[in-house]
């Protein structure tokens, strides 16, 4: 019996070489810092309506509550869309470059780019106002609670997950594949949210973590960079060949 050619392996087929995991976590950290970097320079870049009010005889520009907060959703909002195209666009690159063709790279660096932005931006719209409503009708509720800010959060930023583990298929040539690494890095996505609430919560009570965006720089590069590391991860564990996965399985067993 002769032995099959290996011209007839698939693409999907072939495991992942040996450098992906360090090109991954690399382009991972790198969109943290570039998503945070951004974020920062526009972190107050939408700024509340005022308007004249008289106090005492003196005119005053004060801006209404509700002012307020459709700037601090504009605000996070841009942020996130930050996150989605950093880390859509950096492990677009990395899937590419691991394949070691350039087109690809680039093919796929602008895909996830867009579609990072994008998904970011339309989950955001959805999810902030509705979160707004909810503080603005339980705030004391709103302000013992963690599981609606860890849900909103988690809603917005598996989506860049999901479009890094998207684009790293795609840069790698696996396009039957591309299901499955969006899934990886949308559940490590939310696995890095989880981390991030956790420890704000923990050891940075005062940081406000619960908030759309935290009020210290530490706090927002933490939940910049556990988000793209660990959603690195998931796309990481997606990829290997389901007879690897099999061997650790049964291993741990």
């Amino acid at each position: 019996m002769s032995e099959p050619s290996p011209m007839t392996d698939t693409v999907e087929e072939r495991p992942a070489r040996p450098g992906s995991l360090f090109c991954i976590l690399l382009a991972a950290l790198l969109a943290g810092l570039i998503a945070w970097l951004g974020g920062e320079a526009c972190r107050d870049l939408f700024q509340p309506r005022k308007r004249p009010v008289n106090a005492k005889g003196i005119i005053l520009l004060v801006a209404s509550p509700r002012q307020q907060e459709v700037a601090e959703q504009r605000n996070a909002g841009l942020a996130f869309v930050w996150l989605g195209a950093a880390l859509g666009g950096s492990l677009g690159l990395a899937g590419g470059l691991v394949r070691h063709d350039r087109r690809s790279a680039l093919r796929a660096s602008g895909f996830g780019l867009v579609a990072g932005a994008i998904g970011c931006a339309a989950v955001s719209l959805a999810l902030l106002p509705l979160y707004s409503a909810y503080r603005r009708g339980h705030p004391d509720e709103a302000a013992r609670d963690l599981m609606y800010p860890l849900l909103v959060h988690a809603g917005i930023w598996s989506v860049a997950g999901a479009a890094g583990g998207a684009a790293f298929s795609l840069g790698l040539g696996r396009r039957k594949g591309i299901a499955q690494t969006a899934v990886g890095g949308l559940v490590g996505a939310i696995a890095g949210t989880i981390a991030y609430e956790l420890i704000g919560v923990v050891a940075f009570p005062n940081a406000g973590t619960t908030e759309f965006v935290s009020s210290t720089w530490p706090t927002r590069l933490l939940a910049r960079v556990a988000v793209s590391l660990l959603a690195a991860l998931g796309i990481a564990e997606a990829i290997k060949p389901p007879s690897a996965r099999t061997q650790r399985g049964s291993m741990t067993s």
